[in-house]
């Protein structure tokens, strides 16, 4: 009966998807549509693969954007939802609050090879690597486009720009003049309120967004969430030449945890984990006639996770029948970073884009490294990127960024890439790069023990290790190779990208399981060991793995009313490892395929429609996931605008997501469920 109600649903879902689209074909065929030429203008110009802009057609990477048509279209409630929309990527949630984004696998809990830039500047972390979206200082509502990379870019980006790259520019602050209000309620608590205000005093504009959001994550689970955040933006047009950009962003969250699936977990009890980011980011640029300019950012930012356990409980070992363990989780890093970038044009068949920077992260991790002394990791990066027109249809970009870490070394990491253009909308490309990812801090560092200390007898406790590092971690290594066609037809209305890829990943970082003892000890001074059962975790080089595959990405847009955009991808793996335990693990971390399609049509009297279908194919995250079956998915989405007096405006938007599966997310006890929102949104100038 279960099977008969899923399939009845997944009817029902893949009809409105029709219904859309058919609707929309029909509405084109019955309309003429003169806007400017707004589907006649050129092929869309991309930023982030050589940091030239480029037309895309031009360009050396796959390159996946997503604009605010697209975003609105989606009705995503939160960023990390936007990327179910790129081919190749996964979305999941370890434990309702903390989503993770991955990309063609090899990942666990912080997915390590996606390097994300707001602006310009980095958030990767590190304390574990990744991006911890969940603190975040940025809205979605805030984001004038996300342009992703779909393969490593270290050569623009360095060490983590390993699988991809995800850089998101947030809209000039000259684009909000007025105020906007609005409110979400939805299922199991939520509750989002955003408050966001610009104002434009000549050449200098201002845009800030206030928020706050509650949601009790996944249900009959210990994942609540409460944020408030504050952020700005701010540009001023010192002359006519140089600007100045300024961004701030303060989050503070309030994360409900525990470990799930069971009633009391001393070491991982029910609690409250008090967290804060804050960030400070300024860009200067600077031009020099048409085709030169200078480009110096500078960032500071903080983060400081707040976690401290502390449990009695009984056990069935003689003299330590009761015992009491203290452990600090607190997390916290600071990262100061700067850049300088030059971009000129000395002939006119050659570009060039070169600059130089520096990063200090300062991190303490009491518990992980087994001190609570900070450490540093100093990295210094130089780098250079060309495009040369060696002829009207051939384009050759090469580029390469050396980079120093105080953690692990100099590495090189370079790309060459040739793309034919048959006509300015028709291209080929061939690219081969190597890329890096640099063990964080805590990977090189990892010294973290479980101390019981006895109830019964004074001074008496027993100390088990947990997690190590072996000595001198080397960076992971990938060498990708991609062939591909990006192509734009009718009258640039419908863009199709297609591409073939091997990367060859070599040196990956994984835990191998070992045997060592607990020391029982007396005052300090050790007595004797104990094998106590529990393996130890040993992190190393462990394995290197080859992925091929290909991916697929439609975009179609016939009018300013219509949008149709849809992405596959297809991945096969073969790994090879120096420890026989690995190899299941990695290959089940990457899901063999993805698919997502999105179809959306404005009706008259401003009423918007849209239907989403996202599947990622079975997987299993690694070290602290459980095995998923395949993930399917569809958000229905209903939205009417309202043009009121006095430049007002007031939005009414309904959202459905609706599981075809009880899909398991990360871990056995996380189902994503069928939840409803409704949107408020007011407006005035």
């Amino acid at each position: 009966m279960n099977a008969n109600k899923n399939n009845s649903l997944y009817t029902f879902c893949l009809l409105a998807l029709t219904s859309v689209t058919l609707q929309s074909i029909a509405d084109n065929t019955s309309t003429t549509f003169n806007d400017e030429l707004f589907f006649k203008s050129v092929v869309p110009i991309v930023l982030s693969a050589t940091r030239l802009k480029q037309p895309q057609t031009e360009s050396p990477s796959t390159i996946t954007i997503i604009d605010q048509r697209l975003i609105n279209a989606s009705g995503a409630k939160s960023i990390p939802e936007l990327f179910r929309l790129v081919p190749g990527m996964h979305i999941g949630y370890f434990r309702g609050n903390k989503p993770v984004v991955g990309y063609q696998g090899l990942s666990g809990e912080y997915p390590q090879g996606v390097q994300v830039l707001i602006d310009g500047r980095s958030v990767y972390s590190p304390l574990f690597g990744g991006v911890d979206w969940s603190n975040l200082p940025l809205q979605i509502e805030d984001i004038e486009k996300i342009e992703v990379i779909r393969g490593p870019n270290g050569s623009s980006f360095g060490s983590n720009a390993f699988q991809a790259v995800i850089n998101i520019t947030t809209t000039h602050a000259v684009q909000l003049d007025g105020v906007e209000i609005k409110s979400t309620v939805g299922e199991r608590g939520y509750q989002r309120t955003l408050l966001r205000a610009g104002r434009s005093f000549g050449d200098l504009d201002i845009r800030m967004t206030v928020s706050h959001l509650d949601d009790n994550g996944y249900e009959g689970n210990d994942d609540d969430l409460r944020t408030a955040s504050f952020t700005s933006r701010m540009d001023y047009q010192i002359n006519a030449t140089d600007t100045l950009q300024l961004n701030v962003g303060i989050i503070n969250s309030l994360k409900e945890t525990h470990t799930p699936g069971t009633l009391t977990d001393p070491f991982d009890p029910p609690r409250n984990i008090d967290e804060s980011n804050q960030s400070i980011h300024a860009k200067w640029e600077h031009h020099i006639g048409i085709n030169e300019q200078i480009i110096t950012q500078a960032s500071y930012t903080r983060h400081i996770s707040k976690d401290k356990v502390s449990s009695i409980f009984p056990t069935l070992f003689p003299q330590f029948s009761t015992v009491l363990t203290n452990i600090d989780y607190t997390n916290y890093y600071d990262r100061y970073d700067i850049e300088f970038e030059h971009q000129l044009q000395p002939f006119d068949d050659l570009r060039v884009s070169w600059g130089l920077g520096s990063r200090n992260d300062r991190v303490m991790q009491p518990y992980w490294m087994g001190t609570k002394q900070k450490r540093d990791n100093s990295i210094q990066r130089l780098f250079g990127n060309t495009e040369w027109r060696a002829t009207k249809n051939f384009i050759i970009n090469a580029g390469a960024l050396w980079e120093n870490s105080q953690l692990s070394g100099s590495n090189v990491s370079p790309r060459l890439a040739v793309n034919y253009l048959i006509t300015p909308q028709h291209s080929l490309r061939l690219s081969a790069s190597r890329a890096y990812r640099a063990p964080v801090l805590a990977e090189n560092n990892f010294n973290a023990d479980i101390t019981l200390q006895s109830q019964d007898v004074a001074g008496l406790s027993i100390t088990q290790p947990l997690l190590r590092s072996t000595n001198n971690i080397e960076p992971e290594a990938v060498n990708s190779f991609e062939i591909g066609y990006h192509g734009l037809f009718i009258d640039n209305t419908l863009t199709f990208d297609i591409k073939l890829f091997r990367n060859e990943y070599s040196q990956l970082i994984n835990a191998i399981d070992e045997d060592i003892n607990a020391v029982v000890t007396l005052f300090g001074v050790p007595q004797t060991t104990v094998n106590l059962g529990n393996e130890v975790n040993t992190f190393d080089n462990l394995y290197k793995a080859n992925v091929n595959g290909y991916e697929v990405e439609l975009n179609y847009r016939p009018n300013i009313n219509t949008l149709l955009h849809a992405g596959y991808s297809y991945h096969h793996t073969h790994v090879g490892q120096l420890s026989n335990n690995t190899i299941e693990d990695i290959q089940s971390s990457i899901p063999k395929d993805t698919f997502n399609l999105l179809a959306s049509h404005t009706y008259n009297q401003n009423i918007t429609a849209s239907a989403t279908f996202y599947y990622t194919g079975s997987m299993e995250y690694l070290t602290s996931g459980n095995p998923q079956g395949p993930m399917r998915r569809v958000d229905l989405n209903l939205e009417k605008q309202f043009d009121l007096p006095n430049k007002q405006q007031l939005d009414i938007q309904l959202t459905l997501q609706l599981a075809l599966d009880k899909n398991k997310d990360f871990l056995n006890e996380f189902h994503l469920d069928n939840r409803a929102f409704i949107e408020a949104s007011y407006s005035f100038n």
